[in-house]
């Protein structure tokens, strides 16, 4: 009983002393505050390595998603031709959120809802994957440098540079 009345005394020490914050555990942080409403759709093509086409559940088109964070090597758009690996990077994205697979799209608060193309702009979560971070890791795409401040920044940027360093995916091939 004189432990606990001690410890019940450190405690209210620790209170009056350090304010309730400080003695409170912290709790844990969840996901980034910029990071907006979640969405499940369904994958109904993949456009290129940072591009998918959409449907919601109803089976209703929603168009093109381009995923945040994210440049991929262009495909051929006659007259000019398609950029190293932009065929690797496809596979990979068809790979990770294969045609017909359900997937999570989530906005970013910070970011534009759509693009200059009309395109939604979003994070994109497949069975527990950031389909993004996955390609940068591998180096199938690189970061888009003109998305700054991005909920997912410091992770992407981290993806990268490792498969940098490493000379993976289109850093060692092109």
């Amino acid at each position: 009983m004189k432990a606990l009345i001690g410890l019940a005394g450190v405690a209210i020490a620790v209170l009056t002393a350090g304010g309730i914050k400080a003695a409170l555990p912290r709790a844990p942080t969840g996901p980034d505050p910029s990071e907006g409403k979640a969405t499940q759709v369904r994958v109904t093509a993949v456009v290129d390595g940072d591009t998918l086409r959409v449907e919601d559940l109803g089976g209703r088109e929603l168009g093109r998603v381009r995923l945040l964070g994210i440049d991929a090597p262009e495909v051929a758009h006659p007259p000019a031709p398609e950029e190293c690996y932009a065929d690797q990077a496809t596979d990979l994205l068809v790979e990770l959120a294969p045609v017909g697979s359900t997937v999570q799209l989530v906005t970013d608060s910070d970011q534009p809802d759509r693009d200059r193309y009309d395109r939604l702009l979003r994070y994109v979560d497949h069975a527990g994957v950031d389909v993004a971070h996955e390609l940068l890791a591998r180096g199938a795409v690189r970061r888009y440098e003109a998305a700054q401040d991005l909920a997912r920044e410091e992770s992407y940027s981290a993806a990268a540079a490792d498969a940098q360093d490493a000379d993976s995916g289109l850093r060692g091939t092109c």
